[in-house]
């Protein structure tokens, strides 16, 4: 079975594959504002199902084979001189997903965040 994003689906190909599902707590600190990560993530939304709650300050991403919840908790600004920026420490749960997921949900997710510099 296929699913609208033109992968098959995990029932599908668990029928054929030993799968490794994966349960994960990954954190990590970004300097970045709440409004700003939250705004970041939209492109995921062309790939998985997402959920926020930012009173909870929490964001579930969700597919076939694949479940996050994500922590929001902002942290002291970081200071740099007169410099100041914000600071999110994010928290990364994953539950019953499978190990190929995961990565696949990390590039995406770090294309998100990728800025230029120079």
């Amino acid at each position: 079975m296929w699913s609208r994003s033109g992968r098959q689906s995990l029932a599908a190909r668990a029928a054929g594959h030993r799968w490794q599902f994966v349960q994960a707590h990954l954190s990590r600190t970004m300097t970045i504002s709440q409004a700003e990560f939250l705004r970041s993530l939209l492109p995921l939304k062309h790939h998985y199902r997402i959920e926020i709650d930012e009173a909870k300050g929490e964001v579930e991403i969700s597919d076939q084979g694949l479940r996050v919840v994500i922590s929001l908790l902002e942290n002291r600004p970081l200071k740099l001189g007169s410099l100041s920026m914000p600071s999110l420490k994010v928290y990364f749960s994953f539950r019953d997903t499978a190990a190929d997921e995961v990565a696949r949900f990390w590039s995406r997710f770090d294309l998100c965040f990728r800025r230029g510099g120079g």
